[in-house]
């Protein structure tokens, strides 16, 4: 590989760093220099025919992942309509990492939607105006939060329109009158109405939305979240817990879904040191010894273990969670 040819490659990736976009070279000895890089492990690639460094790529979240490629396209194809869960990932929704699997674009009525249909999904999308973020255009939230739901699991439906809420971008009404409206004789609507009907915006992210949908359709008795308890140790402070039920005879249940990454990042996603690691787990302890001290029986359980719904339903049996109707959930 020539010095020039070099100078290019890096100049390209430099360019699409900047962008916070992967690099896209066009045909011909470019192209073929970059495939190269890619199989000596210099570079990946994350999409066909698009690149990035190797330890530039290995640093991104999946959800920036997912992001650079939505830009990537947007730049080689400047017409299309992100939707569905690329669009909400425009609209800064939480997406389950499992969702990010390919790009979705929407297409009209009669479009060819075989091309390269392994790398992206092609949906008909009719009766909507798109919205442009930085030029990059995506259905709009309405549309974008009835697909979602339509589209996916309770679980993972309800941790996309609970962040929606949470983040105060919609109201639950207006998006069931946009269902009401728009929803008629389309394929998914009773299953977003199923959602919508149990979103909530105090939701505070989405492992909390997934892990309160896994409750439900286990038939547990709906939680209050993010209630407000009174510190005892520390008259008129209060700290929120993430579940709580109190029980028809007056005692309390509550809820804590636990996790590392809390004590490791700060509020942007940047690692913290480890001296401040230590300080928020001895600050945990101590929240903990508080909370236990109120008398309401208190049970923790990580994201992993909640996703093993027999292991999570024992847990909350054996707290005394009460089992309900659908009902009496509704």
């Amino acid at each position: 590989m020539d010095l020039d040819l070099d100078q290019t490659i890096q100049q390209v990736l430099d360019e699409a760093e900047r962008d916070r976009r992967f690099a896209a070279p066009s045909a011909g000895s470019q192209r073929r220099a970059f495939e190269a890089l890619a199989k000596a492990g210099t570079l990946g690639e994350p999409y066909p025919g698009v690149f990035a460094r190797s330890g530039v790529l290995a640093a991104l979240s999946r959800r920036d992942r997912a992001l650079h490629l939505i830009r990537t396209l947007a730049r080689l194809h400047p017409a299309w309509t992100f939707c569905s869960y690329s669009a909400a990932l425009l609209h800064g929704l939480q997406v389950p990492y499992t969702l990010l699997d390919r790009p979705h674009v929407g297409v009209r009525p009669g479009c060819n939607r075989t091309v390269r249909l392994k790398s992206v999904a092609f949906h008909i999308v009719k009766d909507d105006e798109p919205v442009e973020f930085d030029g990059i255009r995506a259905t709009s939230l309405p549309r974008t939060l009835f697909d979602c739901m339509r589209q996916s699991s309770f679980r993972h439906g309800l941790a996309i329109v609970d962040s929606a809420l949470h983040h105060r971008l919609i109201g639950k009404r207006a998006l069931a009158r946009y269902l009401d409206a728009r929803g008629r004789y389309r394929h998914g609507t009773a299953a977003a109405r199923t959602t919508l009907h149990y979103a909530d915006g105090r939701s505070a992210n989405g492992g909390e939305s997934i892990v309160r949908a896994i409750m439900i359709e286990r038939g547990f008795q709906i939680p209050e979240l993010q209630v407000e308890i009174e510190d005892p140790m520390r008259p008129g402070a209060v700290f929120e817990v993430d579940f709580y039920w109190r029980l028809p005879n007056g005692h309390v249940v509550i809820g804590e879904l636990d996790g590392m990454v809390k004590y490791r990042v700060n509020t942007a996603g940047a690692p913290v040191t480890a001296a401040e690691t230590q300080r928020r787990l001895v600050a945990e302890r101590k929240r903990e010894s508080h909370i236990n001290l109120t008398g309401a029986t208190v049970v923790r359980f990580t994201y992993e273990e909640a996703c093993d719904e027999d292991y999570l339903e024992r847990i909350l049996v054996r707290a005394g969670v009460p089992l309900v109707s659908a009902a009496d959930n509704g």
